[in-house]
């Protein structure tokens, strides 16, 4: 393999990459067996059918189209190694001679790691932290949730009372034209809660089903509406349905339903869980500010737009995903924030630069401190991981795959280099 390189503006840079044909034919065997395996020739069974069959029945040049991306692959990986070259993620792929009996050649357009220009000295970093504390009314808050989820809902034929669920149609208007967005058919409503119109619970009590009522509510000045923010709004309500809330006691009896043996652990129980939660949060929160300090007193060289770009795609595709799993389609989310997706992008941008400028300043630390992570530490994660995707094969083989293993190294790293650097900022009690 022959490697020449370009450097190109803003830190980026272009291998020009050469295979000799002799260096290929592992791959070239291997994409021939694979084409054997996906199509079979008469008289061969899958995969045993010999390159020469293979050539004669498809043509090479299919050989080593199906070999080029492991080629490519293997060969930039090779390239960057070789060179001792810092790249940060995927290179652009351009191939430009593939031509059966000939060298392959392909230019791979990367971007260079920048340099951390000064690094800031985590010991003179000042972070404010508090100790975790739990009240009682927040394990009482708990185990009304619990409660909730255990509660039985029974059909009442009487008026609505302060304790009930109801399911209404719902039409809010303002100035007599219909709000957008304003129609709730079926909706449900817990007149034990406050709901997000002050006043509206107190209308619907006393209510029967099948009843209609009008009347107009002021909306909150903080409204997150700001047309709607202070103003009266029309509404037309009819109940349909009440249910009366039938809650379990919160007792001994009420603990052994949910595997405990009396209330007291129940509650000795939630206030763990609570400390352990606020104690997650709390860390989280100091490494977020030690990093985000550190960046502010750190210089770096020129950040491509490459890499800026890439993360702002990685934090989008990041943004759909949660969206997606809160069930809304994401056209209906960009409508709901009254941004287009390259709005979106546009905004991510400047957390997209803090957040390259973080993953630069941390593999710095680990690179000035000769922080390492052994082949034990990485297979001990793996082995937990396909523990924890017992069900999932698909995810236990990326799992096992050179690539992921080589983020979970990384990622390790990363989590020795800050707490490294949790230990040596100074944390102040508030």
């Amino acid at each position: 393999m022959n490697c020449i390189i370009k450097k190109l503006p803003q830190s980026q840079i272009e291998l020009t990459i050469t295979i000799e044909v002799s260096e290929a034919q592992t791959a070239l065997q291997n994409a021939a067996i694979k084409i054997s395996k996906e199509r079979p020739i008469d008289g061969f069974r899958p995969g045993k059918a010999s390159y020469e069959a293979i050539k004669s029945h498809f043509g090479e040049a299919a050989i080593y189209e199906t070999a080029l991306p492991e080629l490519v692959r293997h060969n930039y990986v090779q390239a960057v190694k070789d060179n001792d070259l810092s790249t940060y993620g995927d290179p652009e792929i351009n191939v430009t001679k593939l031509a059966p009996g000939n060298p392959i050649e392909f230019t791979a357009t990367v971007a260079l790691i920048p340099e951390v220009i000064q690094l800031a000295e985590a010991n003179k970093i000042k972070i404010k932290t508090s100790e975790p504390i739990v009240e009682d009314k927040e394990i009482a808050g708990t185990l009304k949730e619990l409660q909730r989820m255990q509660t039985k809902e029974v059909r009442a034929s009487r008026e609505a009372q302060a304790n009930d669920k109801v399911i209404v149609d719902m039409d809010m208007s303002r100035d007599n034209v219909p709000l957008d967005g304003g129609q709730a058919h079926g909706h449900g409503i817990y007149l034990d809660e406050d709901y997000y119109v002050p006043g509206l619970r107190e209308k619907i009590i006393g209510m029967k089903e099948g009843e209609t009522n009008e009347f107009s509510l002021k909306f909150p000045k903080d409204h997150y509406q700001k047309t709607l923010a202070g103003k009266d709004v029309q509404f037309k309500l009819t109940v349909k349905e009440i249910y009366e809330l039938q809650h379990p006691e919160i007792d001994d009896e009420f603990a052994k339903t949910l595997g405990q043996e009396s209330l007291i652990k129940m509650k000795e129980l939630l206030h763990s869980n609570i400390m352990k939660d606020k104690t997650l949060k709390e860390s989280q929160k100091i490494e977020a500010e030690i990093l985000e300090k550190l960046v502010e007193k750190s210089r770096f060289g020129e950040i491509p737009e490459s890499m800026i770009n890439q993360e702002v795609n990685r934090m989008f595709h990041e943004l759909k995903h949660s969206v997606a799993e809160r069930g809304l389609e994401f056209e209906d989310y960009l409508k709901s924030i009254k941004k287009t997706a390259d709005e979106l992008r546009l905004e991510m941008a400047q957390q997209a630069v803090q957040r390259v400028k973080t993953a630069l300043l941390v593999r710095e630390y680990g690179l000035r401190e000769k922080i390492e992570v052994s082949d034990a530490e990485v297979l001990a994660e793996v082995e937990k991981m396909i523990n924890d995707s017992s069900d999932d094969a698909k995810a236990q083989e990326t799992i096992r795959s050179e690539e992921y293993q080589d983020y979970i190294k990384t990622a390790l790293r990363n989590r020795k280099v800050i707490e490294l650097l949790k230990e040596r900022v100074n944390l102040v009690k508030n």
